[in-house]
């Protein structure tokens, strides 16, 4: 069902662009009730000590499955109790700095992810996607038993059990922990294998059955369509009609949404086929075969029509789906390109999906955005070459979830448009159409998006992988211009032997933009490693160190604090001392969440007072502020905020400080909050216009 997945994952895509936020922002706020530690070693020793399992929340915070799990399941305080009674409950972002490595050992790969492991961190049960509380904790009491468990079931089947029941339940916990592999599958074999062809249509091999089917190819479906009366008996007629038009749906569905190139008589022979399985013509398939057959014709004012008055049964997300892309039909006249925006507009008014349906409108009328050609490849390139410009070629195609959100999201702000409308020819290029197909093997462009500025003679001069927030983007994209070495030149003299630091400067940045390399941030240590004075403080060294020495624990980061006073030399104490405190200050961050040990934090201010910094820098105040925090002397550090955190001269030094009050005075006392909430007011007061939703965060937090 690997169409349906496309489908399906274009859906996610809509539904995780319109809610997912922050779990601190407003949007995902949920009452959490749980009893979490926060520290992978601390849950281990409190499994040993309690002789408990340990369940593992492998949170991610873009994950929407995720924050409703937060918000629907773990926010009830019943659960809670049952769940603190018979686990221990731990939380770790998996994609954080700590988390990371988890979510390598685990297998971590999707969300919403939950793993039950035993005192010695081996895996007992895994569960993957969300789930309402009585199925969810139907599932967890399996795994608090032995036989039950992912990890009994593992032992049993090794052992030999091979019994109808147990090949069902087995196939079960594999689905919850979306093992749907090759284990999966050779279970599935096993237990259809011993089961009569007749014994297919039981109410009991529903589920297995039907996650059996992949296409309308499939011998089991055509089974099921020749003995159609023997399924709907046990399964009910409105489950059989649904798997059967939804095969079809996906046969039918990249016609409709044109990802595929249109096959009129192939069309006629899924309508008859459908006709046949006795699908009828009520059912939302029909109109989405009417409208592939109008799109493949040519026919947009009937396709329209289908559009606009036969859609109501068709599932919303789907719709959205489909809706989103008319835009991408190109051969529209005027006034048919009219109709689809009217129509588009009317869907943004009434869809949970407006600003989607606003973006597909402005990329049809263009008016902020990035101004793509509608040319080709060549024409594109001379125009570029006789404006003396760069074009800038995207590389994506229609499955993409990235390359959807780069058009969506970031080509088309305004500021982006600005730059790029004035200093470049841009062109999209779908890799799956047309001479794209020639261009994906000229340029050997192998992951979506990929983005290109070429001269115009074709050649590389800056290649970009991978999706970027606006921001992001426009950063790689100005490093490309403004780069020394073109991409082209540069990767031939580095494949020559040149390692000068001058070159690599640019090499390393240039490659990671590129997605060239594996593993860029061990590459770049081992490089520096290789230098000697005085390149070890040059321009270009110095580079290395600001892109790519990113952690408090690197020999190399601790050798920047250590020669600071060189670096600054080359580069100005500005640079290196907001680098050192862009590195050190998430680390505090992590401490004030219980994330990292004092022990390490201690280890962090020593090297922080090694390099003896001004009293006045940012890091020296943290210090003083967290020395206060760890005796708990409360008052003693808001007099500390009132009279020297204010009256420090740098803004962004003061707002750094002030937006982590709120977790230094946690566990402080009712009036020594209020104390804090009355400073953040009066700093909001005095603080820049940029700087007031900051407050306003900080207060809110402040007073929960």
């Amino acid at each position: 069902m690997k169409k349906l997945v496309i489908v399906l994952n274009l859906v996610c895509m809509f539904a995780l662009g319109s809610f997912a936020q922050s779990m601190y922002g407003d949007a995902a706020k949920a009452d959490v009730k749980m009893k979490y530690v926060y520290s992978f070693e601390e849950a281990l020793k409190r499994a040993k000590e309690e002789h408990k399992l340990i369940f593992f929340n492998c949170f991610a915070d873009w994950a929407i499955p995720c924050h409703s799990m937060n918000k629907l399941v773990f926010s009830d305080q019943e659960f809670a109790d049952w769940m603190d009674k018979h686990f221990v409950n731990l939380f770790i972002d998996v994609t954080s700095r700590e988390g990371r490595p988890l979510a390598e050992k685990y297998r971590i790969r999707f969300q919403a992810h939950y793993l039950v492991l035993d005192e010695n961190g081996q895996i007992v049960h895994r569960i993957v996607g969300g789930y309402q509380i009585p199925e969810f904790k139907a599932i967890l009491e399996k795994a608090l038993n032995p036989k039950t468990s992912f990890a009994g079931m593992n032992k049993r089947y090794e052992a030999g059990e091979r019994s109808v029941k147990f090949l069902s339940d087995y196939a079960d916990i594999l689905s919850v922990a979306d093992q749907d592999g090759e284990v999966y599958a050779k279970i599935i074999e096993e237990l259809f294998n011993k089961l009569k062809k007749k014994e297919w249509s039981k109410k009991e091999y529903w589920k297995f059955f039907t996650r059996q089917l992949k296409s309308v190819n499939d011998e089991m479906f055509k089974y099921m369509v020749e003995n159609k009366a023997d399924f709907v008996k046990s399964n009910g007629a409105e489950k059989v009609d649904r798997i059967i038009a939804g095969l079809y749906f996906q046969e039918i569905y990249p016609y409709a949404s044109g990802k595929k190139a249109y096959d009129g008589e192939e069309l006629l022979n899924i309508y008859l086929d459908m006709q046949k399985a006795g699908i009828t013509e009520n059912h939302h398939v029909y109109p989405l075969y009417e409208i592939a057959r109008y799109r493949g014709e040519g026919q947009f004012d009937k396709m329209m029509d289908v559009f606009e008055h036969k859609l109501d049964s068709l599932p919303e997300q789907t719709l959205v789906v489909l809706d989103l892309t008319l835009p991408e039909i190109k051969e529209l006249d005027k006034k048919e390109q009219e109709r689809v925006v009217t129509y588009l507009k009317q869907r943004a008014e009434t869809s949970g999906a407006k600003k989607f349906y606003l973006a597909a409108i402005n990329d049809m009328v263009n008016t902020d955005g990035i101004k793509f050609e509608k040319s080709s490849f060549e024409e594109a390139l001379k125009k570029a070459k006789d404006q003396g410009k760069l074009l800038f070629m995207d590389c994506y195609t229609t499955w993409c979830g990235p390359c959807k959100m780069m058009s969506n999201q970031v080509f088309k702000q305004k500021f982006i448009g600005d730059f790029f409308n004035q200093n470049l020819v841009s062109l999209k290029m779908d890799m799956e159409k047309g001479e794209g197909i020639d261009l994906q093997k000229k340029f050997d462009v192998n992951a979506f998006p990929t983005m290109f500025l070429l001269n115009g003679d074709g050649n590389i001069i800056y290649k970009i992988l991978g999706g970027r927030d606006p921001r992001a983007f426009m950063e790689a994209i100005q490093r490309g211009m403004k780069q020394n070495i073109p991409y082209y030149i540069l990767k031939g003299k580095y494949e020559a032997g040149d390692r000068s630091v001058e070159l690599m400067a640019d090499y390393f940045q240039t490659m990671s933009d590129a997605g060239e390399l594996k593993n860029v941030d061990g590459e770049v240590k081992s490089y520096l490693a290789t230098l000697k004075v005085p390149e070890s403080y040059s321009v270009s060294a110095w580079t290395l160190y600001d892109n790519f020495v990113n952690h408090v624990s690197d020999a190399e980061f601790k050798f920047l604090v250590n020669n600071r006073k060189e670096f600054a030399k080359q580069v100005g104490d500005s640079a290196v001392d907001k680098k050192i405190e862009r590195v050190i200050f998430p680390v505090v961050i992590d401490y004030l969440k219980g994330a990292v040990s004092k022990e390490s934090m201690d280890q962090v201010w020593k090297l922080v007072n090694s390099a003896q910094f001004s009293p006045e820098y940012s890091l020296t105040l943290l210090h003083k502020i967290i020395s206060m925090y760890d005796k708990k002397e409360y008052d003693k550090m808001l007099d500390f905020y009132e009279k020297t955190v204010t009256s420090n001269q740098d803004a962004k030094v003061r707002l750094n400080l002030d937006v982590i009050l709120h977790r230094l005075v946690k566990n402080s006392s009712s009036e020594q909050k209020a104390r804090a909430i009355a400073y953040a007011k009066k700093s909001m007061e005095n603080a820049k216009p940029g700087a007031q939703g900051s407050y306003k965060a900080l207060i809110e937090a402040l007073s929960e």
